[in-house]
């Protein structure tokens, strides 16, 4: 990439990374990881796991031929993380930053293809995640747990299944292309399906990657998601290690669960910029629903959030060693 193409994902990632700093105030930062202790160390480097079983995962979408190494397409998912992270409403920023870094191997259309691709396999292993999370739950909730809660997560399972079999669907038969026809006929995006219309044979092709990926390649399919799906259970440890930093123990699966569980509240208050105070609320009533103390769910959300900073700062600057050297015909793939 170009030394302007990078600049301007740095800068402006740079400028929303200030205002939440400065909103949330430097000292509070601090105080809350000094509170955690030498615990804060393995919770920021449990994070650099679930990057590097999303890297993998993305790169077997690649193919063999000509892909970058594992460390840069290790970096790429970390500036992409940090992008979509400080990207408002849509959390999708970093994934134009990925097709441009992913470009000199694979060429554009094949690095579009490679990186909805991989978004698609992430957002099957984040669903599958939130199932788990909520078939958990009825085992693991307290007996007095209101009825409308128990029927809330039976219908949100439900939903979730739903979800699966259009995931599953997209990956069998294609779904951008589909997509297009379908905008076509909806008053409120005809005009955006008439200005992606000129570009139907890209998503077609983009669409026949994505299937093929599927059918030709079955055993990479369920290798990706079980990477991605592993990714999001390191994740989890990180509530174990806040407890354990408070000197409180707390299981794993119950980890798991209220994890899960805040990442369906987060993905239904997707409206909320960056999630300021949805995280925390939905932390401090799960943490009450499971019979614990809800402020420490406040003091969780707090400490994910100083962990989210310090990725996001290294995201950031990784963006300035990728892409500094082209792509060669000689480059071993990993």
């Amino acid at each position: 990439m170009s030394r302007p193409l990078r600049l301007a994902p740095f800068l402006l990632g740079a400028a929303i990374f200030g205002y939440l700093v400065a909103r949330i105030g430097v000292d509070q930062l601090v105080s809350d990881a000094g509170r955690t202790g030498f615990m804060f160390v393995p919770i920021v480097l449990l994070y650099a796991l679930v990057y590097a079983c999303s890297a993998r995962a993305w790169q077997l979408t690649m193919g063999d031929s000509r892909r970058p190494s594992f460390w840069r397409t290790y970096a790429v998912t970390i500036s992409a993380g940090a992008l979509n992270f400080l990207t408002p409403v849509v959390n999708a920023g970093g994934e134009p930053f990925r097709v441009a870094a992913l470009a000199p191997w694979l060429g554009k259309r094949r690095a579009a293809g490679s990186v909805i691709l991989h978004r698609m396999l992430h957002s099957f292993a984040y669903v599958l995640v939130w199932f788990t999370a909520i078939v958990l739950a009825f085992a693991l909730l307290p007996r007095e747990t209101p009825t409308v809660v128990l029927v809330i997560l039976g219908v949100v399972g439900l939903l979730l299944l739903c979800v699966l079999a259009l995931i599953m669907s997209a990956h069998r038969s294609g779904v951008l292309e589909r997509l297009l026809n379908w905008m076509g006929r909806v008053p409120l995006v005809r005009r955006l399906a008439a200005m992606l219309e000129p570009r139907r044979a890209m998503l077609v092709e983009v669409d026949q990657q994505i299937t093929e990926f599927y059918h030709r390649q079955p055993g990479r399919f369920v290798r990706a998601i079980l990477l991605e799906y592993l990714s999001r259970c390191i994740f989890m440890v990180e509530l174990v290690l806040i407890m354990a930093s408070l000197g409180l123990p707390l299981g794993y699966f119950r980890a798991f669960t209220i994890g899960g569980l805040e990442a369906i509240a987060g993905n239904v208050l997707f409206l909320v910029p960056f999630e300021l105070g949805a995280r925390e609320g939905a932390y401090y009533l799960l943490f009450n629903l499971f019979g614990l103390d809800p402020q420490l769910g406040l003091y969780t959300a707090i400490v994910g959030r100083v962990r989210d900073f310090v990725w996001i700062a290294a995201g950031l600057l990784l963006i300035w060693g990728i892409g500094s050297r082209r792509a060669t015909a000689g480059e071993p793939a990993t």
